[in-house]
């Protein structure tokens, strides 16, 4: 009502009462003429009307208009840059960094919501919210510990350590052994073609494509063109008189649990040189991600599909590979309690077997 109030001028000294909706009708009335108004008047008799429906007739939309108006025009908040000791924002039960709600003991102990009970029988009853330090803690923002490396977010300090878990900026190894190369996975790719010499197989998701994968060479590195994932194919002797095939996913090893984090599925299949589809092995699973910190999977560890040498042709393996881009699993709040969401594999996987010869 303050608002309609002081829309209401001398000259118009009644806005909602009698002598006010008597005037909106003579005026609503001065437009109808039979002479076919320029096109400047049509505007500004449109103009004039909306201005009578936004005083007299819904005060709840001219309100919202000046409340957009002001939140667009109001400026930023200053912020500063500080340096001070970590111990200050760590609760003093568990170490581990304050969130909100923030509790001090008795005898001054800071502490967080979940070690106030423990803490509490220990010390002393901490009872006191303090929500000053709910603000501090809140609004503490440090820089990504993967900076250098790309990342320019600013994160909460408390939620700095799960973003680091997931940065798509984390740096991975190369494959090979002994380069000591560490960068993110997008320069990954140069680096291979550049100091490796290797070729970067691009791929398309949802459909197979065939490879020819020389033995000597144990890593292969392939990119979805689509998003620009970044895959390894990685060779390994088995003790069986065979060859294990994996694939995986190079990037952070949480990045899986993001909500919006791509799921990958693949399909690795060997068929005999001659072309005889009952002498063949396959595998299809979930593809696991890794930044290669500890170096290409181990043999014989995780998924993976063993090649007997009598289906290879030489020193060249010949393979096919799939890969699928899953849709994202249901919330964490939908999924089965104590177990981790997961994507279901493709149509063309769920009804696959396995053959080996």
């Amino acid at each position: 009502m303050g608002g309609q109030d002081k829309r209401c001028l001398p000259s118009m000294p009644a806005c909602n009462g009698e002598h006010g909706g008597k005037k909106a009708r003579q005026q609503a009335l001065v437009p109808v003429v039979k002479q076919e108004p320029r096109q400047e008047e049509v505007e500004e008799e449109e103009w004039e009307e909306g201005e009578l429906t936004s005083h007299g007739g819904s005060p709840g939309s001219a309100a919202a208009s000046e409340a957009l108006v002001g939140a667009a025009s109001a400026p930023a908040p200053p912020q500063i840059d500080v340096r001070m000791d970590m111990a200050l924002l760590h609760c003093q039960a568990c170490f581990l960094p304050l969130k909100p709600r923030v509790f001090k003991c008795e005898t001054g102990h800071v502490v967080c919501g979940y070690c106030r009970g423990a803490h509490g029988e220990a010390c002393g009853r901490a009872d006191t919210h303090c929500p000053e330090l709910d603000a501090v803690v809140g609004a503490t923002k440090v820089p990504c510990a993967y900076r250098d490396f790309g990342c320019d977010r600013f994160l909460v300090y408390h939620g700095a350590a799960e973003h680091k878990r997931v940065c798509p900026w984390m740096p991975c190894s190369c494959p090979q052994p002994g380069c000591a190369f560490l960068g993110p996975p997008a320069a990954l790719l140069d680096h291979c073609s550049a100091e490796h010499s290797r070729p970067i197989i691009q791929v398309r998701y949802g459909r197979p494509w065939t490879l020819s994968l020389p033995l000597a060479q144990r890593w292969h590195v392939m990119v979805g063109q689509e998003d620009r994932s970044v895959f390894l194919v990685s060779l390994a002797d088995l003790r069986v008189a065979a060859t294990a095939v994996s694939l995986l996913c190079v990037r952070p090893d949480g990045a899986v649990a993001l909500p919006a984090a791509p799921h990958f599925w693949c399909k690795l299949s060997v068929e005999h040189p001659r072309g005889d589809k009952d002498e063949m092995v396959m595998m299809a699973s979930a593809v696991s991600s890794s930044p290669l910190s500890a170096g290409p999977p181990v043999p014989g560890q995780g998924m993976f599909v063993a090649v007997p040498h009598e289906l290879m042709s030489g020193d060249v393996l010949a393979i096919s590979v799939r890969i699928d881009q899953l849709q994202p699993p249901p919330p964490a709040s939908t999924a089965v309690a104590g177990r981790a969401p997961a994507s279901p594999p493709p149509s063309h996987a769920r009804t696959t077997t396995r053959r080996l010869q």
